[in-house]
């Protein structure tokens, strides 16, 4: 547990409850005294905010010498550790039972909008300071941007946000998770029926594995390390603490609602990072739209450090581009100095400390001055500038943030989104990105990969799903995702028994999907048809009585 941890390290730890407004109890976790005892003596509180499936546990399971939230203890900060509705620690509700489904009916947007909140003032009454520095990772970064672009009276109590694989867009995601991204919405409409809507959940069965698969050295490396978390998150042989996997696989996962995933799918395949799709009904219902309306990024007035990782599958630079671009008191964005950085590296590698624990520090020791106003974001670094295929300059990613590729066969459009006509590819080197319209086929290179969207590979012909297209091409796709061998230690003779593990355990993970679609998929396509059906008779009704949609 997250407090023993705390604990077994020299620390002071305390539990405390807090209610939102929807009757969701969450736990938080405070670390509230240096090693040597000392109460902290900096001007705000530092609250921190976990990744998807994960909780509090992650930001302390490396122990002193390498978790930031121990060595800002240690620096003087009164440390908050949030947990998620839904999560190990903050499974209760004031009427509800985590056993039944209403109480998994919530998204990323309840999550930023009721939990975040609760946090916050909690915190702040507690300390009685007027505000807090909030440092999130990966799923923690998404709820600030929900909870900062729809709540935006808590804006002025954030003191300065530290964004670690910031998470907005999924546009160019290369981890291969994104082909079962069609299949989500599936996913959790089983989940609905077998479990009430819980994923994922920490069980005895799994804390078993931890400890036994993950503990032995050479299950370890090969799936619990290679299978797991590097064919998720990139790989990293150079400088993940691979000492550190019993005790994250013993906390992770820790469970949440099967329609966190499915936002996230949404996101995804509609390339907008905006609020949960319900149906175009109970969207009308809802938001008086039959789409669900986008957040606001550019709304937010937060001064924000973001720190990405060129090797991270999940939160691809491109996507943080964006992302960057959007946000009007950016201070700084900060690509870290390791090229296979992946999506775990900023909790979990062995320089940690070098990389991402003492930039955040200085970070810190600038904001906490009270003194201390933004003034704008710092100068662009070169090593910040993503050179793909040699095309992009300082400039063309200054701009708008997005990165621009200069291409016979492509029409850039004014966002720099690449626009690709008929019969034409655009090839990108460097692990970036094709992204095709007509003629893909098999003939795709070793250091690229095919976007597909919503599951529609090509134009013309008969159209594989994305699942299909994941088994056929499973060996490259994973070949794909991999970064380039820097030929230390061995380390193309290491990815490529790294790629055959990977390809074993991704072809099970296939079938199960197809287990399932096979069983709830007609389910699935009975629920669009009768609410396709239904959207035309009730259309006319909502739009007419605006007044009636409920309130956010």
């Amino acid at each position: 547990m997250s407090v023993e941890i705390i604990k077994i390290n020299g620390y002071a730890a305390d539990t405390h409850h807090v209610i939102t407004e929807d009757g969701y109890i969450l736990e938080l976790h405070r670390i509230s005294s240096s090693k040597s005892g000392q109460k902290p003596t900096k001007n705000f509180p530092v609250f921190f905010h976990h990744a998807f499936l994960s909780s509090s546990a992650g930001w302390v399971l490396g122990g002193a010498n390498t978790s930031l939230s121990m060595q800002l203890a240690d620096d003087g900060y009164d440390v908050w550790l949030a947990n998620s509705r839904g999560n190990t620690y903050s499974r209760k509700h004031v009427s509800l039972n985590y056993k039944q489904k209403a109480y998994w009916n919530f998204s990323l947007h309840e999550i930023g909008t009721y939990d975040l909140p609760a946090a916050f003032d909690y915190i702040l009454m507690k300390t009685n300071a007027s505000q807090l520095h909030y440092i999130g990772y990966s799923m923690g970064t998404t709820v600030f941007y929900i909870m900062a672009s729809e709540r935006p009276e808590y804006q002025s109590k954030i003191r300065s946000q530290i964004s670690l694989a910031p998470v907005a867009y999924f546009s160019h995601t290369r981890s291969p998770i994104k082909y079962i991204a069609p299949y989500a919405k599936m996913m959790n409409i089983a989940y609905q029926r077998i479990s009430n809507g819980m994923v994922m959940p920490q069980t005895t069965m799994k804390m078993i594995f931890a400890s036994t698969v993950c503990g032995g050295k050479m299950t370890q490396k090969l799936i619990c390390q290679r299978g797991i978390i590097f064919f998720i998150c990139g790989s990293d042989p150079q400088h993940f603490n691979t000492k550190l996997i019993p005790l994250i696989m013993g906390h992770y996962p820790s469970g949440t609602s099967s329609m966190v995933p499915e936002h996230f799918a949404q996101i995804k395949l509609k390339d907008v990072f905006g609020r949960y799709d319900y149906g175009p009904v109970t969207n009308l219902e809802r938001y008086n739209s039959t789409e669900p309306p986008a957040y606001d990024l550019t709304s937010i007035r937060v001064p924000i450090t973001l720190m990405y990782g060129k090797n991270d599958l999940v939160a691809d630079v491109q996507d943080v581009m964006r992302l960057k671009s959007q946000l009007p008191r950016l201070m700084d964005a900060v690509m870290i100095d390791n090229p296979y950085c992946n999506h775990v590296d900023f909790l979990w590698s062995l320089k940690v400390n070098e990389h991402v624990n003492d930039p955040i520090k200085e970070t810190l020791r600038k904001t906490d001055d009270v003194n201390w106003k933004y003034s704008g974001p710092n100068p662009p670094k070169l090593k910040d500038v993503l050179d793909v295929g040699g095309n992009v300059s300082d400039g063309s990613i200054g701009g708008s943030g997005y990165v621009n590729i200069s291409s016979s066969a492509a029409n850039v459009g004014v966002n720099g989104i690449v626009d690709v006509n008929a019969n034409e590819n655009v090839s990108i080197d460097d692990g970036g990105h094709f992204n095709v319209s007509n003629s893909a086929g098999d003939d795709v290179g070793n250091n690229s990969n095919v976007d597909f969207g919503s599951g529609v590979a090509t134009s013309g012909g008969d159209v594989p799903s994305d699942l299909d297209y994941f088994a056929k091409n499973l060996r490259r796709i994973i070949a794909d995702a991999m970064p380039k061998s820097m030929d230390r230690d061995d380390d193309a003779a290491v990815f490529e028994r790294e790629q055959t593990l990977q390809e074993t355990l991704l072809a099970d993970a296939i079938e199960f999907v197809r287990s399932v679609h096979k069983k709830y998929g007609p389910a699935l396509d009975w629920q669009k048809s009768s609410t396709s059906a239904t959207h035309h008779r009730n259309a006319e009704q909502v739009v007419a009585s605006p007044k009636d949609a409920p309130a956010r």
